[in-house]
């Protein structure tokens, strides 16, 4: 039976096998699923000492790590609201997002006490010893937690703000359960597996498959630095034992870039963010023996809301729409073979904090706009085209960014590549590529390469590599995909237009 509350599925894992080992981290912090439990009933007694109600906001600030598991479920099930930020994220995005939400109550790893402390007002929790707290809230007396409404408030999570602000997206108990059993019945994930929770949980992405799903599934899960682990990959799947992880395209594209054989027990790799080239999918899978599923989500929909499954991968699609959510292409004109991609179901964000106008924008008759384009094929696959406001025209002709990057990216000495248009008298937009990797690729060799792959008005007129622009790699999200607006407004910047 589903659960409407995460407390509640808590506490039926904690009931049928208490002693179920859940939480393994690298700096060797175990947890049952009893000893979780437990944890989140005396965290709950800490809050109400320092007089944080339920539904109250709460801020953390740590990096992928066992405490911040530990936060997540401590606050989500105790009612209070948890509201997770990038510890990367510049002082300027916190105060906007301090005073945006105004929390209740600020837990940081003491690594960022200088940037917090002397600049911002209120309860703050610094930890400067994981272990030291932990045996701290275990000297608490365990409460009860009253109150499990599916509506309840359980996080609010900021996207990177790639196109300006970052929102604030308001989740609740009922959207987020009713995705992660669209996900399980998709997939069909099997009992006691490993996961390695590689993606950050102040990511809605790490949420779900690598730490929400072996709960649900009397799994395993280990989380690690989302900074530092990926050269470690291989290493750390042999030595936790890892059946699954969630990653991004850039973790695959580095991967396979710096590919070497290794015997391993991962069982298939769930990617999402971004597109990914089916190229090296197919690649990957093959050179690496194991299995890799594409998905398509938004932190809007709670995270994933369709994907490909362990029996049918490889399509070169983002899979078909979980049976918790209907996906739809709303189409300007029929003629066009791509639409916006309309997504509806209880899996679905309850607003924008504080912004009315933005939520009533993004939705029609109780579909949310994706602001993606796509199309969906007799069987059901849904497929990806690129944002909407990425588009630009060269000669009358649309022109879609994401495409060409996808074929650029499989190019011998291009690691990532990123496209755009700049003035041009003649055809509008002239197309240009800019990209990380091997220096001194030459145009034409690249443009002979795509030529086999996209149309002749689609190859770019100039090339450059990143280093031209003084900078070491292409600005992106934690979650690995490109902030178009702000490269665009750093090129712009240094006077390229």
């Amino acid at each position: 039976m589903q659960k409407k509350n995460i407390f509640q599925l808590l506490s039926k894992q904690f009931k049928f096998n208490s002693d179920h080992n859940y939480l393994d981290s690298v700096d060797d912090i175990k947890f049952t699923i009893g000893e979780l439990y437990n944890f989140v009933l005396k965290f709950n007694t800490y809050l109400k000492k320092k007089k944080i109600k339920e539904q109250d906001k709460i801020f953390v600030i740590f990096e992928n790590s066992a405490i911040l598991t530990l936060l997540f479920y401590g606050i989500i099930c105790s009612q209070r609201i948890f509201i997770p930020i990038n510890p990367s994220s510049s002082l300027e995005e916190i105060k906007y997002i301090c005073k945006k939400i105004k929390p209740n109550l600020i837990i940081f790893d003491n690594q960022f006490k200088s940037k917090l402390l002397k600049r911002f007002k209120g309860k703050f929790v610094n930890i400067n010893n994981q272990n030291s707290f932990i045996k701290k809230i275990s000297n608490e007396s365990p409460t009860k937690i009253e109150s499990t409404d599916k509506k309840n408030i359980a996080e609010i999570l900021f996207t990177s703000g790639s196109t300006g602000k970052p929102k604030a997206i308001v989740l609740t108990h009922e959207s987020i359960l009713s995705n992660l059993y669209g996900i399980h019945k998709k997939i069909k994930f099997k009992n006691n597996k490993n996961y390695l929770a590689i993606t950050p949980v102040y990511h809605n992405n790490g949420q779900f498959i690598s730490t929400l799903m072996p709960l649900l599934t009397f799994g395993k899960t280990t989380p690690v630095n989302s900074l530092t682990s990926i050269a470690n990959f291989w290493s750390l799947i042999k030595l936790k034992n890892i059946h699954y992880s969630s990653v991004m395209v850039t973790h695959i594209n580095y991967l396979y870039y710096f590919r070497k054989k290794i015997d391993h027990p991962l069982e298939a790799l769930f990617c999402g963010g971004a597109k990914l080239d089916v190229n090296i999918q197919k690649k990957f899978c093959k050179y690496f023996k194991t299995k890799i599923l594409t998905n398509y989500g938004l932190t809007e929909v709670s995270s994933i809301a369709s994907s490909e499954t362990l029996k049918n991968f490889n399509t070169g699609t983002a899979g078909s729409a979980l049976y918790n959510n209907k996906i739809i292409i709303k189409k300007k004109d029929e003629k066009e073979k791509f639409g916006e991609i309309c997504i509806k179901g209880k899996n679905l964000f309850r607003e924008y904090y504080k912004d009315t106008k933005n939520t009533s924008m993004k939705m029609n008759r109780g579909y949310f706009l994706t602001g993606d384009l796509g199309y969906i094929d007799k069987k059901g696959n849904l497929f990806l085209k690129d944002r909407i406001d990425n588009m630009f025209i060269v000669s009358g002709e649309n022109i879609y960014p994401n495409e060409i990057e996808n074929y650029a990216n499989n190019y011998k000495g291009i690691k990532n590549s990123f496209v755009m248009g700049i003035n041009d008298k003649i055809t509008s937009k002239k197309i240009v590529i800019i990209y990380e990797g091997k220096k001194n690729i030459k145009l034409d060799d690249l443009n002979y390469f795509l030529s086999k792959k996209i149309s002749v008005f689609k190859l770019p007129k100039k090339i450059f590599h990143i280093k031209k622009f003084n900078l070491k790699e292409i600005p992106k999200a934690p979650n690995g995909k490109i902030l178009r607006k702000k490269f665009i407004r750093i090129l712009l910047s240094k006077g390229f237009n």
